[in-house]
C-alpha cells in the first residue's frame, strides 16, 4: 500500500536506516528461559512497534486536508491495529494469561523509558 501510493505521487524510497527505537527494544528481550517465553518476547516487540505506528497514522489521519490520504492512513491505522491484536494473541497461544499481563507491563514500562531518552527527529514513525 504504502509503495504504491508514492509511485503514485512521485516519491521515491529512501535508503533504508537504523530505527533507533527498534534497537532499543531488540536491545531490552530477556535472554534465555523457554522457547515460548523468547518467542513471546520477539512477538512483544512487534506488538509493541505495530500499536505505536496504528497511534501516529490515527493522527495523521484525523487533520490532514487531503481525503485520499486521510482514508490512506485510517486505512493504515486499522491495519497496524490488526498486527498489533495478532501479536499480543499469538503470545496468549504461547503462555499463560498471567505471564502475558506482568510481561507486557513490564514491556509498557521499558519502552517509556526508551521514548523519554529518543532524540526527537520528524522522519520517525516508530
Amino acid at each position: 500500500m504504502v509503495i504504491a501510493e508514492m509511485e503514485k505521487r512521485g516519491i521515491a524510497l529512501g535508503p533504508a536506516r537504523k530505527d533507533e527505537y527498534v534497537i532499543a527494544l531488540q536491545a531490552h528481550t530477556k535472554k534465555g528461559g523457554s522457547k515460548n517465553q523468547q518467542l513471546c518476547e520477539k512477538l512483544f516487540v512487534n506488538a509493541l512497534i505495530e500499536a505505536r505506528s496504528c497511534e501516529r497514522f490515527r493522527l495523521l489521519s484525523l487533520d490532514i486536508s487531503d481525503n485520499n490520504l486521510k482514508d490512506f492512513y485510517h486505512q493504515l491505522m486499522i491495519s497496524e491495529a490488526g498486527h498489533y491484536r495478532l501479536f499480543i494473541d499469538l503470545a496468549k497461544k504461547h503462555m499463560p494469561q498471567k505471564y502475558i499481563e506482568t510481561r507486557w507491563q513490564e514491556w509498557l514500562e521499558i519502552e517509556a523509558e526508551i521514548i523519554k531518552n529518543l532524540e526527537i527527529k520528524g522522519d520517525r514513525i516508530h
